[in-house]
């Protein structure tokens, strides 16, 4: 069973009916845990109906212990394990055609993928990088999430959204001043999640 550590969710559904998708789609969710933000993101993607798309969900999963926030000391292990991972896993591939899993951390997704991801069409194979939809709901720092930016920012379409959760927890101004930077200003802002959007 699908389910979410989180919440608003609606948000990120409403954001998503408002883009314009005509062509090649790739979406990506840092923190899949179980699977709910990449559920609905898919979902609502489908509502669009794409010839291609591709969504893309990150998660070294492993029990790791790590720093979720902002204080130094705050290294927690928040029981994201292997059995959470081939439980979410599973269900998402047997329902969506669409959904590709890594198993890694961010940075090493970072230090692997930056290039785009393969899509198959019409017999041909090509590389597309470019983002439609970007969920980050992994570390929650202020460090990790900059690095999230640097890597995603870049490769956004021109008209694309970002997703932070817990962003209260953050030192948003910083995160805002770069996202606002680079074209993309504040489209929702709940109790826990903020949508960017950049409009070119």
């Amino acid at each position: 069973m699908i389910k979410g550590d989180s919440e608003e969710y609606s948000l990120i559904v409403q954001q998503i009916k408002k883009l314009k998708i005509d062509r090649a789609t790739l979406t990506c969710e840092v923190g899949l845990r179980e699977g709910l933000g990449s559920k609905t993101i898919m979902d609502a993607i489908r509502e669009h109906n794409p010839k291609l798309y591709k969504h893309i969900a990150i998660d070294p999963y492993g029990n790791l212990a790590y720093q979720h926030y902002d204080e130094p000391d705050n290294i927690i292990n928040a029981g994201y394990d292997d059995e959470m991972m081939q439980r979410t896993v599973t269900e998402l591939y047997k329902n969506y055609k669409e959904f590709n899993f890594f198993n890694m951390t961010d940075d090493y997704y970072f230090k692997t993928m930056g290039e785009g991801h393969q899509f198959c069409y019409q017999s041909n194979l090509m590389i597309y990088g470019l983002y439609k939809v970007v969920h980050l709901d992994g570390p929650h720092t202020t460090p990790a999430v900059i690095d999230e930016l640097v890597f995603f920012i870049p490769r956004m379409e021109n008209e694309s959204i970002i997703i932070i959760d817990d962003y209260q927890l953050l030192s948003l101004g910083i995160v805002d001043m770069l996202l606002k930077t680079y074209n993309f200003n504040v489209a929702e802002k709940g109790d826990s999640k903020i949508i960017y959007k950049k409009e070119i």
